[in-house]
């Protein structure tokens, strides 16, 4: 497949082409164009609508509205989520996809789905009962760089703030809401063009998308040839007794019944990770 000289439209109001974009016009030759429209419809950070599923589901639906106008080849879209850690979860964690559809006549759509995760975020909240408490947690998210939103209770709000990126307009805000009730929910806003860091993750997992991209399966060529599962077994270092890390993965083709298998290039596990060793 060729994708050097195609035109990709990328669904988005949040400014993602800025790092999409240049890495796909660099690295496979595409030229991302942007579909505006509201894609808000499909969920929010600050909790006015909550996402119709998971993000590969709400990828799909961004790609389909996207394709109602503008019937194209090429079509993009980009979601990210927030959340604890699921080994540490007193560490904030950000994963992000960048999911790419590919529609040929006769054939059934090729879909390839970039991935990345992060703990280097900024994704924060507090409940603030005054300026200086405000101030605090502003600063230690990274404000003015990083916009804030600001809501009158964390949970179904009724006043939200969103976009705040000057201390006067947080200022106005915080004081609004400390002399209606007291206090106010503060929290990172996390939609990309008012989060930097966000965007490296995005980048990172477009990263990731043309890696796929440029995999073709050694039987019929299609790209996207990639991991699909692991294999466990993986001896341990100490006594060689199998682990439940890997030992190989198992790639396939997203088109045909192509496979392989390939060893890790870790010859041991950690004894950590043996059941016989650390019982």
């Amino acid at each position: 497949m060729q994708w050097k000289g195609r035109v990709a439209y990328l669904a988005t109001m949040h400014r993602k082409e800025q790092v999409i974009g240049p890495l796909l016009a660099e690295h496979l030759g595409i030229q991302v164009q942007v579909v505006a429209f509201d894609t808000d419809q499909l969920g929010t950070f600050s909790r006015e609508r909550p996402r119709p599923g998971d993000p590969l589901q709400t990828l799909r639906l961004k790609i389909e509205r996207a394709r109602q106008a503008h019937p194209v080849s090429l079509v993009l879209a980009s979601e990210g989520s927030f959340g604890p850690h699921p080994q540490i979860p007193w560490i904030p964690w950000n994963q992000e996809w960048v999911m790419l559809r590919v529609f040929e006549p006769g054939a059934e759509p090729l879909e390839l789905v970039g991935y990345a995760e992060s703990t280097q975020t900024n994704f924060s909240h507090r409940w603030v009962q005054s300026w200086a408490e405000a101030l605090d947690f502003a600063q230690r998210a990274g404000f003015p760089q990083h916009a804030l939103i600001a809501l009158d209770r964390p949970e179904k709000p009724q006043v939200i703030h969103k976009g705040i990126q000057d201390e006067a307009t947080l200022k106005q805000v915080v004081g609004e809401l400390l002399a209606r009730q007291g206090g106010l929910h503060l929290e990172t806003d996390m939609r990309a063009l008012y989060n930097p860091t966000r965007l490296q993750v995005i980048a990172a997992a477009t990263q990731n998308l043309i890696a796929k991209a440029q995999s073709l399966c050694p039987a019929c060529g299609t790209p996207g040839y990639w991991q699909i599962r692991s294999v466990s077994g993986l001896p341990c270092g100490q006594c060689g007794a199998p682990t439940p890390v890997a030992k190989a993965w198992v790639y396939g083709c997203a088109r045909c019944s192509h496979t392989h298998t390939e060893p890790v290039a870790e010859p041991w596990a950690d004894p950590a990770q043996c059941a016989f060793c650390n019982p």
